[in-house]
Protein backbone atom coordinates (compact mmCIF):
# COMPACT_ATOMS: atom_id res chain seq x y z
CA UNK A 1 0.00 0.00 0.00
CA UNK A 2 1.22 3.50 -0.72
CA UNK A 3 2.43 5.18 2.37
CA UNK A 4 2.98 8.91 2.85
CA UNK A 5 4.38 10.59 5.63
CA UNK A 6 2.26 11.22 8.31
CA UNK A 7 4.62 14.03 10.42
CA UNK A 8 2.53 17.29 10.58
CA UNK A 9 4.15 20.41 9.62
CA UNK A 10 2.44 23.53 11.12
CA UNK A 11 2.00 26.81 9.96
CA UNK A 12 1.13 29.45 6.86
CA UNK A 13 3.99 28.01 5.15
CA UNK A 14 2.62 24.10 5.24
CA UNK A 15 -0.58 25.54 4.67
CA UNK A 16 0.07 27.41 1.73
CA UNK A 17 2.17 24.30 0.19
CA UNK A 18 -1.30 22.41 0.63
CA UNK A 19 -3.39 24.83 -0.73
CA UNK A 20 -0.80 24.66 -4.08
CA UNK A 21 -1.27 21.09 -4.06
CA UNK A 22 -4.67 20.90 -4.02
CA UNK A 23 -4.83 23.10 -6.91
CA UNK A 24 -2.50 21.50 -8.80
CA UNK A 25 -4.25 18.10 -8.55
CA UNK A 26 -7.49 20.15 -9.22
CA UNK A 27 -5.88 21.89 -12.23
CA UNK A 28 -4.15 18.24 -13.83
CA UNK A 29 -7.49 16.71 -13.54
CA UNK A 30 -9.24 19.54 -15.54
CA UNK A 31 -6.12 19.36 -18.02
CA UNK A 32 -5.40 15.69 -18.98
CA UNK A 33 -9.40 14.90 -18.96
CA UNK A 34 -9.92 18.20 -21.45
CA UNK A 35 -6.70 16.35 -23.83
CA UNK A 36 -8.40 13.33 -24.49
CA UNK A 37 -11.89 14.57 -24.44
CA UNK A 38 -10.44 17.08 -27.65
CA UNK A 39 -9.50 13.70 -29.21
CA UNK A 40 -12.82 11.63 -29.18
CA UNK A 41 -12.79 11.96 -33.28
CA UNK A 42 -9.56 10.76 -33.51
CA UNK A 43 -10.83 7.84 -30.90
CA UNK A 44 -13.83 7.27 -32.89
CA UNK A 45 -11.32 6.74 -36.40
CA UNK A 46 -9.04 4.46 -34.57
CA UNK A 47 -11.34 2.15 -33.00
CA UNK A 48 -14.07 2.96 -36.08
CA UNK A 49 -16.89 3.15 -34.04
CA UNK A 50 -20.38 5.29 -34.87
CA UNK A 51 -21.43 8.17 -32.56
CA UNK A 52 -24.14 5.88 -31.02
CA UNK A 53 -20.78 3.60 -30.12
CA UNK A 54 -18.93 6.47 -28.45
CA UNK A 55 -22.01 7.34 -26.60
CA UNK A 56 -21.92 4.29 -25.12
CA UNK A 57 -18.16 4.22 -24.28
CA UNK A 58 -18.83 7.25 -22.45
CA UNK A 59 -21.68 6.19 -20.92
CA UNK A 60 -19.53 3.15 -19.11
CA UNK A 61 -17.12 6.12 -17.85
CA UNK A 62 -19.85 8.05 -16.45
CA UNK A 63 -21.48 4.93 -14.79
CA UNK A 64 -17.76 4.26 -13.28
CA UNK A 65 -17.12 7.79 -11.74
CA UNK A 66 -21.14 7.86 -10.59
CA UNK A 67 -20.52 3.97 -8.81
CA UNK A 68 -17.07 4.91 -7.29
CA UNK A 69 -18.37 8.13 -5.62
CA UNK A 70 -20.16 5.87 -2.52
CA UNK A 71 -17.19 4.08 -2.37
CA UNK A 72 -15.20 7.06 -1.50
CA UNK A 73 -17.44 7.82 0.61
CA UNK A 74 -16.76 4.42 2.25
CA UNK A 75 -12.92 4.78 2.29
CA UNK A 76 -12.61 8.10 3.48
CA UNK A 77 -12.57 7.38 7.23
CA UNK A 78 -10.49 4.53 6.39
CA UNK A 79 -7.57 6.02 3.91
CA UNK A 80 -7.89 9.80 4.87
CA UNK A 81 -8.33 11.89 1.84
CA UNK A 82 -4.81 12.93 1.53
CA UNK A 83 -3.89 9.18 0.57
CA UNK A 84 -7.50 8.68 -1.22
CA UNK A 85 -7.00 11.74 -3.29
CA UNK A 86 -2.99 10.44 -4.60
CA UNK A 87 -4.45 7.37 -5.42
CA UNK A 88 -7.21 8.39 -7.76
CA UNK A 89 -4.90 10.76 -9.27
CA UNK A 90 -2.34 7.92 -9.84
CA UNK A 91 -4.95 6.18 -11.58
CA UNK A 92 -5.89 8.72 -12.98
CA UNK A 93 -2.93 9.29 -14.57
CA UNK A 94 -2.13 5.94 -15.60
CA UNK A 95 -5.23 4.58 -17.35
CA UNK A 96 -5.47 7.25 -19.83
CA UNK A 97 -2.52 6.75 -22.33
CA UNK A 98 -4.41 3.33 -22.50
CA UNK A 99 -7.01 5.39 -24.76
CA UNK A 100 -4.74 4.96 -27.40
CA UNK A 101 -3.11 1.30 -26.83
CA UNK A 102 -6.24 -1.25 -26.88
CA UNK A 103 -7.62 -3.35 -29.47
CA UNK A 104 -11.22 -3.49 -29.47
CA UNK A 105 -14.34 -1.42 -27.83
CA UNK A 106 -15.19 -4.33 -25.63
CA UNK A 107 -12.27 -3.47 -23.91
CA UNK A 108 -12.12 0.35 -24.16
CA UNK A 109 -15.79 0.60 -22.62
CA UNK A 110 -13.41 -1.83 -19.99
CA UNK A 111 -10.85 0.86 -19.87
CA UNK A 112 -13.32 3.47 -19.58
CA UNK A 113 -15.27 2.37 -16.55
CA UNK A 114 -12.52 1.37 -14.51
CA UNK A 115 -11.18 5.42 -15.92
CA UNK A 116 -13.97 6.38 -14.61
CA UNK A 117 -13.90 4.96 -11.14
CA UNK A 118 -10.58 6.56 -11.03
CA UNK A 119 -12.54 9.96 -11.61
CA UNK A 120 -15.31 9.25 -8.90
CA UNK A 121 -12.75 8.21 -6.30
CA UNK A 122 -10.52 11.35 -7.14
CA UNK A 123 -13.42 13.80 -7.45
CA UNK A 124 -14.46 13.08 -4.08
CA UNK A 125 -10.92 13.00 -2.57
CA UNK A 126 -9.80 15.91 -3.58
CA UNK A 127 -13.07 18.08 -2.74
CA UNK A 128 -12.11 16.33 0.72
CA UNK A 129 -8.60 17.99 0.96
CA UNK A 130 -10.01 21.19 -0.07
CA UNK A 131 -12.10 21.25 2.65
CA UNK A 132 -9.43 20.72 5.06
CA UNK A 133 -7.24 23.33 3.56
CA UNK A 134 -10.28 25.62 3.62
CA UNK A 135 -10.56 24.27 6.96
CA UNK A 136 -7.63 25.24 8.60
CA UNK A 137 -7.11 28.71 6.60
CA UNK A 138 -10.69 29.73 7.93
CA UNK A 139 -11.43 31.54 4.57
CA UNK A 140 -13.48 30.88 1.77
CA UNK A 141 -11.02 29.12 -0.85
CA UNK A 142 -13.08 26.34 -2.47
CA UNK A 143 -14.37 28.59 -5.82
CA UNK A 144 -10.21 29.53 -6.38
CA UNK A 145 -9.88 24.99 -6.30
CA UNK A 146 -12.80 24.44 -9.09
CA UNK A 147 -11.61 27.99 -11.08
CA UNK A 148 -8.20 25.94 -11.37
CA UNK A 149 -9.97 22.78 -13.02
CA UNK A 150 -11.93 24.99 -15.60
CA UNK A 151 -8.62 26.51 -16.32
CA UNK A 152 -6.31 23.38 -16.49
CA UNK A 153 -9.91 21.80 -18.84
CA UNK A 154 -9.43 25.53 -21.34
CA UNK A 155 -5.77 24.67 -21.78
CA UNK A 156 -6.32 20.76 -21.94
CA UNK A 157 -8.55 21.40 -25.03
CA UNK A 158 -6.92 23.81 -26.19
CA UNK A 159 -3.91 21.33 -26.56
CA UNK A 160 -5.65 18.37 -27.45
CA UNK A 161 -6.72 20.60 -30.60
CA UNK A 162 -3.16 21.68 -31.78
CA UNK A 163 -2.10 18.23 -31.22
CA UNK A 164 -4.70 16.68 -33.72
CA UNK A 165 -3.84 19.81 -35.76
CA UNK A 166 -0.11 18.78 -35.94
CA UNK A 167 -1.50 15.61 -36.47
CA UNK A 168 0.73 14.93 -33.17
CA UNK A 169 0.59 10.34 -32.41
CA UNK A 170 -2.55 10.14 -30.18
CA UNK A 171 -0.83 7.25 -27.91
CA UNK A 172 2.48 9.56 -28.25
CA UNK A 173 0.09 12.59 -26.97
CA UNK A 174 -1.71 11.06 -24.29
CA UNK A 175 1.38 9.59 -22.44
CA UNK A 176 3.42 12.25 -22.61
CA UNK A 177 1.02 14.45 -20.43
CA UNK A 178 0.04 11.88 -18.40
CA UNK A 179 3.38 11.15 -17.85
CA UNK A 180 4.25 14.63 -16.85
CA UNK A 181 1.18 14.69 -14.48
CA UNK A 182 2.09 11.89 -12.45
CA UNK A 183 5.50 13.37 -11.80
CA UNK A 184 3.58 16.64 -10.77
CA UNK A 185 1.15 14.21 -8.87
CA UNK A 186 4.15 12.82 -7.04
CA UNK A 187 5.30 16.08 -5.89
CA UNK A 188 1.59 17.62 -4.83
CA UNK A 189 0.99 14.40 -2.88
CA UNK A 190 3.79 15.31 -0.22
CA UNK A 191 2.06 18.66 0.34
CA UNK A 192 -1.33 16.99 1.26
CA UNK A 193 -2.96 17.13 4.30
CA UNK A 194 -2.38 14.15 6.10
CA UNK A 195 -4.80 14.67 9.24
CA UNK A 196 -8.93 14.73 8.61
CA UNK A 197 -11.52 17.12 9.95
CA UNK A 198 -10.99 16.80 14.24
CA UNK A 199 -13.56 14.85 16.28
CA UNK A 200 -14.55 17.86 18.56
CA UNK A 201 -15.85 19.88 14.87
CA UNK A 202 -18.60 16.76 14.28
CA UNK A 203 -21.60 15.42 16.43
CA UNK A 204 -20.98 11.82 17.83
CA UNK A 205 -23.56 10.39 15.10
CA UNK A 206 -21.06 11.73 12.51
CA UNK A 207 -18.37 10.09 13.32
CA UNK A 208 -20.34 6.61 13.85
CA UNK A 209 -18.43 4.15 11.65
CA UNK A 210 -21.04 2.62 8.74
CA UNK A 211 -24.31 3.36 7.03
CA UNK A 212 -25.74 6.67 8.27
CA UNK A 213 -28.85 8.52 6.91
CA UNK A 214 -27.78 11.95 5.04
CA UNK A 215 -29.21 14.61 7.04
CA UNK A 216 -31.92 17.23 5.55
CA UNK A 217 -29.25 19.77 4.66
CA UNK A 218 -27.07 17.00 3.17
CA UNK A 219 -30.00 15.63 0.80
CA UNK A 220 -30.83 19.42 -0.05
CA UNK A 221 -27.40 20.18 -0.67
CA UNK A 222 -27.81 17.28 -2.75
CA UNK A 223 -30.66 18.28 -4.37
CA UNK A 224 -28.82 21.89 -5.51
CA UNK A 225 -25.86 19.47 -6.93
CA UNK A 226 -28.34 17.19 -9.04
CA UNK A 227 -30.34 20.19 -10.30
CA UNK A 228 -27.08 22.32 -11.11
CA UNK A 229 -24.59 19.36 -12.45
CA UNK A 230 -27.90 17.88 -14.65
CA UNK A 231 -27.91 22.09 -16.38
CA UNK A 232 -24.33 22.06 -17.06
CA UNK A 233 -24.28 18.11 -18.58
CA UNK A 234 -27.19 20.13 -20.49
CA UNK A 235 -25.53 22.69 -21.84
CA UNK A 236 -22.27 20.88 -22.49
CA UNK A 237 -24.00 18.56 -24.86
CA UNK A 238 -27.16 20.34 -26.49
CA UNK A 239 -26.09 23.63 -26.50
CA UNK A 240 -24.61 23.57 -29.59
CA UNK A 241 -27.13 21.67 -30.96
CA UNK A 242 -29.86 23.81 -30.24
CA UNK A 243 -28.30 27.07 -31.15
CA UNK A 244 -27.80 25.47 -34.72
CA UNK A 245 -31.54 24.57 -34.96
CA UNK A 246 -33.69 27.02 -33.62
CA UNK A 247 -31.17 30.53 -33.73
CA UNK A 248 -29.77 29.10 -37.44
CA UNK A 249 -26.55 30.17 -36.15
CA UNK A 250 -23.95 28.48 -38.71
CA UNK A 251 -21.34 25.16 -38.01
CA UNK A 252 -18.34 27.78 -37.12
CA UNK A 253 -20.55 30.53 -34.85
CA UNK A 254 -22.72 27.59 -32.91
CA UNK A 255 -19.66 26.71 -30.72
CA UNK A 256 -19.35 29.60 -29.39
CA UNK A 257 -22.27 29.87 -27.04
CA UNK A 258 -20.91 26.82 -25.47
CA UNK A 259 -17.46 28.62 -25.24
CA UNK A 260 -18.86 30.98 -23.29
CA UNK A 261 -20.44 28.93 -21.10
CA UNK A 262 -17.03 27.68 -20.39
CA UNK A 263 -15.38 31.15 -19.94
CA UNK A 264 -18.14 32.57 -17.73
CA UNK A 265 -17.69 29.00 -15.26
CA UNK A 266 -13.62 29.39 -15.16
CA UNK A 267 -14.25 33.81 -14.47
CA UNK A 268 -16.99 32.94 -12.02
CA UNK A 269 -14.88 30.55 -10.08
CA UNK A 270 -12.10 33.10 -10.06
CA UNK A 271 -14.21 35.41 -7.97
CA UNK A 272 -15.82 32.99 -6.40
CA UNK A 273 -14.93 32.71 -3.23
CA UNK A 274 -14.25 37.33 -2.50
CA UNK A 275 -18.08 36.80 -3.07
CA UNK A 276 -19.10 34.09 -1.08
CA UNK A 277 -16.83 36.30 1.67
CA UNK A 278 -19.20 39.26 0.72
CA UNK A 279 -22.51 37.94 0.18
CA UNK A 280 -22.62 34.41 2.31
CA UNK A 281 -23.34 31.06 0.91
CA UNK A 282 -27.09 30.89 0.86
CA UNK A 283 -27.16 34.09 -1.24
CA UNK A 284 -24.54 33.04 -3.53
CA UNK A 285 -26.70 29.97 -4.08
CA UNK A 286 -29.71 31.73 -5.30
CA UNK A 287 -28.71 34.42 -7.01
CA UNK A 288 -26.46 32.10 -9.09
CA UNK A 289 -30.06 30.19 -9.64
CA UNK A 290 -32.23 33.10 -10.92
CA UNK A 291 -29.01 34.25 -12.46
CA UNK A 292 -29.03 30.92 -14.57
CA UNK A 293 -33.07 31.00 -15.18
CA UNK A 294 -32.63 34.31 -16.69
CA UNK A 295 -30.01 33.74 -19.16
CA UNK A 296 -31.70 30.07 -19.55
CA UNK A 297 -35.04 32.41 -20.10
CA UNK A 298 -33.40 34.86 -22.52
CA UNK A 299 -31.83 31.29 -24.49
CA UNK A 300 -35.39 29.69 -24.93
CA UNK A 301 -37.51 32.55 -25.52
CA UNK A 302 -35.65 34.85 -28.30
CA UNK A 303 -34.60 32.66 -31.31
CA UNK A 304 -31.23 34.93 -32.04
CA UNK A 305 -27.79 33.93 -31.82
CA UNK A 306 -26.21 36.65 -30.15
CA UNK A 307 -28.53 36.56 -27.31
CA UNK A 308 -28.57 32.80 -27.22
CA UNK A 309 -24.73 32.82 -26.98
CA UNK A 310 -25.24 35.87 -24.05
CA UNK A 311 -27.39 33.80 -22.37
CA UNK A 312 -25.23 30.62 -21.91
CA UNK A 313 -22.79 32.70 -20.24
CA UNK A 314 -25.29 34.24 -18.05
CA UNK A 315 -25.93 30.41 -17.42
CA UNK A 316 -22.00 29.85 -16.70
CA UNK A 317 -21.49 32.34 -14.46
CA UNK A 318 -25.08 31.58 -12.60
CA UNK A 319 -23.96 28.03 -12.09
CA UNK A 320 -20.07 28.86 -11.51
CA UNK A 321 -19.99 29.07 -7.54
CA UNK A 322 -22.64 26.61 -6.93
CA UNK A 323 -20.93 23.49 -6.95
CA UNK A 324 -18.02 24.78 -4.88
CA UNK A 325 -20.17 26.29 -2.52
CA UNK A 326 -22.02 23.12 -2.03
CA UNK A 327 -19.06 21.27 -1.38
CA UNK A 328 -17.81 23.91 0.84
CA UNK A 329 -21.12 23.76 3.05
CA UNK A 330 -20.70 19.98 2.63
CA UNK A 331 -17.21 20.42 5.22
CA UNK A 332 -19.02 22.61 7.49
CA UNK A 333 -22.07 21.26 8.64
CA UNK A 334 -21.88 18.85 11.65
CA UNK A 335 -24.28 15.85 11.27
CA UNK A 336 -21.96 13.54 8.96
CA UNK A 337 -18.11 13.82 8.49
CA UNK A 338 -17.45 15.41 5.79
CA UNK A 339 -16.13 12.59 3.59
CA UNK A 340 -19.27 11.00 3.88
CA UNK A 341 -21.15 14.13 3.28
CA UNK A 342 -19.62 14.64 0.05
CA UNK A 343 -19.79 11.04 -1.28
CA UNK A 344 -23.66 11.59 -0.97
CA UNK A 345 -23.71 14.95 -2.41
CA UNK A 346 -21.61 14.20 -5.02
CA UNK A 347 -23.44 10.65 -5.99
CA UNK A 348 -27.13 12.54 -6.01
CA UNK A 349 -25.23 15.44 -8.14
CA UNK A 350 -23.77 13.41 -10.56
CA UNK A 351 -26.38 11.54 -11.04
CA UNK A 352 -27.69 14.76 -12.61
CA UNK A 353 -25.32 14.74 -14.72
CA UNK A 354 -25.37 11.13 -15.91
CA UNK A 355 -29.15 11.10 -16.72
CA UNK A 356 -29.86 15.06 -17.94
CA UNK A 357 -28.15 14.93 -21.24
CA UNK A 358 -30.00 11.33 -22.29
CA UNK A 359 -33.10 12.31 -20.84
CA UNK A 360 -33.04 15.82 -22.72
CA UNK A 361 -32.26 13.88 -25.55
CA UNK A 362 -35.68 11.60 -25.62
CA UNK A 363 -37.41 14.74 -24.86
CA UNK A 364 -36.76 16.31 -27.55
CA UNK A 365 -37.51 13.47 -30.06
CA UNK A 366 -40.89 13.53 -27.86
CA UNK A 367 -41.33 17.23 -28.05
CA UNK A 368 -38.63 19.34 -29.22
CA UNK A 369 -35.49 20.81 -27.99
CA UNK A 370 -36.64 23.46 -26.89
CA UNK A 371 -39.25 22.34 -24.54
CA UNK A 372 -36.99 20.00 -23.25
CA UNK A 373 -34.24 22.05 -22.42
CA UNK A 374 -37.67 23.91 -20.75
CA UNK A 375 -37.45 21.15 -18.11
CA UNK A 376 -34.00 22.44 -17.09
CA UNK A 377 -35.48 26.05 -16.57
CA UNK A 378 -38.17 24.13 -13.80
CA UNK A 379 -34.99 22.89 -12.68
CA UNK A 380 -33.55 25.87 -11.75
CA UNK A 381 -36.94 27.07 -9.79
CA UNK A 382 -36.12 24.05 -7.75
CA UNK A 383 -32.82 24.65 -6.70
CA UNK A 384 -33.51 28.36 -6.12
CA UNK A 385 -36.64 26.72 -3.72
CA UNK A 386 -34.11 24.65 -2.08
CA UNK A 387 -31.95 27.14 -1.70
CA UNK A 388 -33.83 29.74 -0.06
CA UNK A 389 -34.23 27.13 2.81
CA UNK A 390 -31.01 26.18 3.28
CA UNK A 391 -29.46 26.83 6.36
CA UNK A 392 -26.07 27.33 5.26
CA UNK A 393 -22.95 28.59 7.48
CA UNK A 394 -21.48 31.78 7.00
CA UNK A 395 -18.14 31.25 5.00
CA UNK A 396 -15.14 31.22 7.81
CA UNK A 397 -12.62 33.79 8.17
CA UNK A 398 -9.03 33.82 9.35
CA UNK A 399 -8.59 34.22 12.86
CA UNK A 400 -5.95 36.93 13.95
CA UNK A 401 -2.59 35.38 14.86
CA UNK A 402 -1.16 36.75 17.95
CA UNK A 403 1.97 38.66 17.74
CA UNK A 404 5.18 36.43 17.71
Amino acid sequence: MLRLPTHRLSGPVHLSRARWAVTLIFFLHGLLFANWAARLPELEHRYNIEHSELGQVLFCNAVGAWCAMPLASWLMPRLGSRRLTTIGAVLFCVFIPGLALLHSVGQLMALFLVLGAATGLLDVAMNAQAIQVEQQRRQPIMSSFHAAFSLGGMLGAGAGALAAHMSVDFANHLLSFSLVSLALVAVAAFQLLPVGTPEAEITPQAAQPGFQWPSRLVLGLGVVAFCSMLAEGAMADWSTIYLVQDTAASAALAPLGYAAFSLAMAVGRIFGDALALRFGPQRLVVVGGLLALVGLLSLLLVPLTAVGIGGLFLIGLGLATIIPTVFSAAGQQHDLSPGIALGIISTIGYGGFLLGPPVIGWLADALTLRWALGIVAGLFVVLVSVGLNLRLAAPQTARPQPAT
